[in-house]
């Protein structure tokens, strides 16, 4: 895929993924089998290699609303111009768009359900890159604790730009790809609960609720 063409795309029924987010999901699917979430130690480098400079983990911040890399692929981080491993993710985010990936992110790790979602970046000379970040859960090594193996790809290569970093944000959708009676009690409240969906859902946004992307 190349361009951004289908990253403007406002068909409600575009389900065209990024060709690494589309990687990433059969992998997981493989590896997981019967389990709503594979292990971590069995999502092996080598089951990932086509894609593994653009694959990170993220873990949640049990103390304030964010999620830090634990680790975080090679090609990400040029991309962003800087090591964002240990690093809190999205920090420099606008509000609203930081919080609205959370939220995917919390469904991820707390329902057990993967998501897919678009963005835009500006650089601080103009450019505009388009991104997908794809995220799927994985079981911690402890076995209690849930983390999101995620990719961030853009639409176009935009890494060797640490002159020309990336300075501002946009969340254009977010996807909750709700799995078949997948096993497992959630950890978390889901993100589509109370009231959270309403302030979610906008013009740039969509969480779709039902069917299997």
């Amino acid at each position: 895929m190349s361009g951004t063409k289908q990253f403007f795309n406002d068909d409600p029924d575009d389900t065209v993924m990024h060709p690494t987010s589309r990687e990433l999901f059969r992998t997981w699917e493989r590896i997981r089998g019967e389990e709503a979430a594979p292990v971590r130690s069995v999502v092996t480098m080598s089951e990932l290699i086509s894609i593994i400079p653009w694959v990170s983990i993220l873990h949640r911040d049990l103390h304030k609303m964010s999620y830090v890399y634990r680790l975080a692929g090679s090609a990400v981080c040029e991309t962003f111009g800087r090591q964002l491993t240990g690093t809190t993710a999205f920090d420099d985010w606008p509000s609203f768009d930081r919080e609205t990936i959370i939220r995917g992110l919390d469904t991820v790790v707390g329902m057990k359900q993967p998501c897919v979602g678009r963005f835009m970046a500006h650089s601080f000379g103009g450019r505009e890159v388009g991104f997908e970040l794809a995220a799927v859960p994985i079981m911690a090594t402890n076995g209690i604790d849930v983390h999101a193996l995620v990719t961030i790809a853009p639409f176009r290569d935009a890494r060797g730009i640490v002159k020309d970093p990336l300075v501002g944000f946009k969340v254009r959708k977010i996807r909750i790809l709700w799995s078949d009676q997948l096993p497992g009690k959630p950890v978390s409240r889901p993100v589509s609960s109370s009231d959270e969906v309403r302030r979610i859902n906008s013009s740039f946004l969509r969480v779709i609720d039902g069917g299997k992307a």
